[in-house]
């Protein structure tokens, strides 16, 4: 059996991550691990249609945009992470481009596991593919989806 030492739960928000906190909590506490809670923010682009290429239409970022959208964001996990018992320092939110992100941030954290909620497909997700299978795709450490 592994121990695990950093324990990462991944918040979107949904009720599907508020239990994968749950289970993150009760597997830090078994293996007396560290636990971060992260949430990834899509850097918000908005389409540039002049310039479409096969992998879609190009976009310009808006920093002031992306940083109201962190400022939120963190406000939502600080909030999450005091209800369960997580200091402040161990939260994170990033913002990035790809769902990839969340498995490199994890690397680079040095982290354990990978808690994640599982969501139902979309038609969208369906094409594109999920997060939760970009995570398992991409993650150098072991991933546990919480299911409802």
């Amino acid at each position: 059996m592994h121990n695990y030492q950093t324990i990462l739960v991944a918040v979107d928000f949904s009720p599907d991550s508020e239990k994968a906190i749950a289970r993150g909590k009760q597997l830090a506490e078994i293996y007396q691990a560290e636990l971060m809670l992260l949430h990834l923010v899509e850097e918000p682009t908005y389409p540039v249609f002049e310039d479409i290429s096969l992998s879609g239409a190009s976009g310009i970022w808006i920093p002031e945009i992306a940083d109201a959208m962190i400022d939120a964001a963190k406000s939502r996990l600080y909030a999450l992470a005091e209800e369960n018992g997580v200091a402040e320092e161990r939260c994170e939110v990033f913002s990035g481009f790809s769902k990839v992100d969340i498995a490199e941030r994890a690397d680079e954290l040095n982290v354990d596991l990978i808690v994640m909620g599982r969501h139902g497909h979309s038609f969208l997700e369906k094409l594109i593919g999920s997060t939760t299978t970009s995570v398992l795709n991409h993650a150098q450490c072991d991933v546990l989806t919480v299911t409802k």
